[in-house]
């Protein structure tokens, strides 16, 4: 995607990138200052980002953005970097500050907004916090590992753990995907989670020790350390790759994906409290 025709002029952030959201992060130390605004338009939303399409039905709530005067180019390239232009394109609008005042901004239009979209449950304002992987799939999980703390011989125990574990994946990938990448593969963007603070932080609090796993395809060893964040996400996201063994190792599967499953949903929290902070 390329940058806006006039990249003097501020930015309407309607989406991730709003203060005390994921994608805020990247131009924060770029913003002048920022005030709350107004557009007129419709929500949609595809694959949990929205979409705005300019009308007169409704009044989008979003914020406009003033960067730092010769740091325009450089916060419009930091926007682009994660954008998809597949997915919006530039445009200007007239954004309501104040009663009868308006200013002239960018704002990121939906690009083929009828293409698998769907109109916005909270049509007038977009809140990542409020996605469903955030909030019900987490839920969902903490359910799951109420009702199965023990092995005992009973499998369905273990694969109920295993779609736990894969489902708060889904739900750290959308988060990665937010807040550093969308476009990039899957576990680069994962992976830089680790240099986070707060996980680095999280993470010795919530794990004791070291342990090991081993890729079940190439004996590759995995190590989970506290004081490795780097090692310590890979770690993860193997347990994730692996498939059950069979017979005794069972056992020490199950082991294995609750202890993991137990430390990263903490870890996973902490980061969604400190992101939407």
């Amino acid at each position: 995607m390329e940058l806006p025709s006039k990249t003097d002029l501020p930015f309407f952030a309607y989406g991730i990138f709003k203060p005390k959201q994921l994608g805020f992060f990247r131009i924060k130390e770029l913003t002048k200052n920022f005030d709350k605004g107004e557009v007129e338009g419709i929500l949609k939303e595809r694959d949990g980002l929205p979409l705005l399409i300019k009308s007169s039905d409704f009044q989008i709530k979003g914020y406009l953005i003033y960067f730092y005067d010769s740091r325009e180019k450089e916060a419009y390239h930091r926007i682009i970097e994660i954008e998809p232009d597949e997915v919006y394109r530039w445009d200007e609008i007239k954004v309501n500050i104040k009663e009868n005042e308006s200013i002239t901004a960018n704002v990121l239009l939906g690009k083929r907004e009828q293409r698998g979209s769907s109109d916005l449950e909270y049509c007038g304002e977009w809140n990542g916090k409020e996605d469903p992987f955030f909030k019900d799939g987490l839920k969902e999980i903490e359910e799951i590992l109420r009702k199965n703390p023990y092995f005992n011989g009973n499998y369905r125990s273990l694969f109920r753990l295993q779609m736990a574990y894969t489902l708060l994946w889904s739900a750290i990938e959308r988060y990665a995907g937010l807040r550093y990448h969308l476009r990039e593969k899957v576990t680069k963007k994962v992976y830089r989670i680790a240099k986070e603070v707060c996980f680095k932080d999280s993470l010795k609090n919530k794990v004791a020790s070291k342990r090991e796993i081993y890729s079940v395809t190439d004996l590759k060893k995995y190590t989970l350390d506290p004081d490795n964040p780097g090692r310590s996400i890979k770690y993860y996201y193997q347990v994730r790759s692996n498939v059950v063994h069979r017979g005794k190792a069972v056992t020490c599967d199950f082991d294995t994906v609750k202890s993991s499953l137990e430390e990263l949903l903490a870890i996973f929290k902490d980061l969604l409290k400190e992101a939407f902070k």
